[in-house]
């Protein structure tokens, strides 16, 4: 309910914290809890089930859980395609928001105890003939005791009791603790390896994978050639009755280095000879590029002492031919 309510107000409100207002929560809580149908849950009439109750009445708790996740979307038909046009990772944000908003939700708008209240009610409806989640009896008023408090065999067998696993932080009826137990994620079990170490139940893969003594492991010097595989605890072990291998293996790799190294000593020798020679041509190009701009700069010198004097000259007969067209009209 609270991963229904919380997702919902995402969808409405956006992801930041200040627009999750009253006025948005309120409504899609009131709609939550019609959305519940609460009292009309119970799909079956009392005559189907026989003396033994062998209708399993959680398959309707799973029908509601079902339900349940297709809430916001049903309410607020999620992002709409703007949201995404705007914001293309709106999906991200989404899930990095979710643990935020579910505390904001829980504090200021649907309690833990409000849940409950709800959640009992529902089990209720649905389990109102079979009893198989619930107390037949009326009279009955013991909801919850402490996980080894109550050994009387007449203490009500849907009393709540807490986890024994550290840190599992789940309530269940006294006579499905056996089921929790098998397959709660924080039950400690034997290595699946053998190592003898008890790992919680929702870590093994990864103890198995990565921190197990008896995972398989590579050679450290693989990349020298060593192909050997030994379990993880025995990585030391093999590093010193391998070493004369291991120290083959370093020798190659020195040589082969030093072959490469002689390899590209003598290629950086023929690229120095080849850049020489082409300082070389370059120098050479480069003086004798000054030596022609040297001579164009003298040619240029002599052609502007060439022009000015014929540009003197001119205008000298320029002068002598007005001077003689003066003359003439006179």
């Amino acid at each position: 309910m609270l991963d229904a309510l919380s997702l919902a107000s995402l969808f409405l409100a956006g992801t930041a914290s200040i627009d999750c207002t009253d006025a948005k929560v309120l409504p899609l809580k009131m709609k939550l809890i019609d959305f519940l149908n609460i009292g009309k849950c119970c799909q079956h009439d009392v005559l189907l089930y026989d003396h033994n109750n062998h209708y399993n009445t959680m398959s309707d708790i799973y029908k509601v859980k079902d339900k349940l996740s297709t809430f916001a979307e049903s309410t607020v038909c999620g992002p709409g395609a703007l949201a995404h046009l705007f914001q293309p990772n709106v999906g991200d944000s989404m899930v990095k928001a979710m643990p935020i908003r579910k505390e904001l939700i829980a504090k200021n708008y649907f309690p833990e105890e409000e849940r409950n209240a709800y959640a009992k009610l529902l089990v209720k409806d649905i389990d109102r003939y079979a009893f198989q989640l619930h107390c037949n009896r009326d009279s009955c008023v013991i909801t919850y005791m402490k996980s080894g408090s109550e050994s009387d065999s007449s203490a009500c067998e849907f009393r709540l009791v807490p986890c024994d696993n550290r840190n599992c932080p789940a309530k269940f009826s006294y006579k499905y603790q056996s089921y929790h137990d098998e397959e709660c994620g924080f039950k400690l079990l034997p290595c699946s390896s053998g190592c003898e170490m008890n790992i919680p139940r929702n870590e093994m893969d990864t103890h198995v994978r990565h921190a197990c003594v008896l995972r398989s492991a590579e050679c450290p010097l693989k990349c020298l050639g060593c192909t050997a595989i030994v379990q993880a605890q025995d990585v030391s072990r093999h590093l010193n009755q391998s070493a004369d291998q291991h120290f083959m293996f370093v020798a190659n790799r020195i040589m082969e280095c030093q072959s490469i190294i002689k390899q590209l000593n003598g290629r950086i020798q023929v690229l120095e000879e080849k850049n020489a020679q082409l300082e070389r041509q370059l120098h050479g190009q480069t003086a004798a590029a000054r030596s022609n701009v040297s001579n164009l700069t003298n040619d240029v010198k002599k052609f502007q002492k060439r022009l000015g004097t014929l540009e003197t000259t001119c205008r000298n007969e320029f002068k002598k031919v007005e001077q003689d067209r003066k003359n003439s009209k006179r």
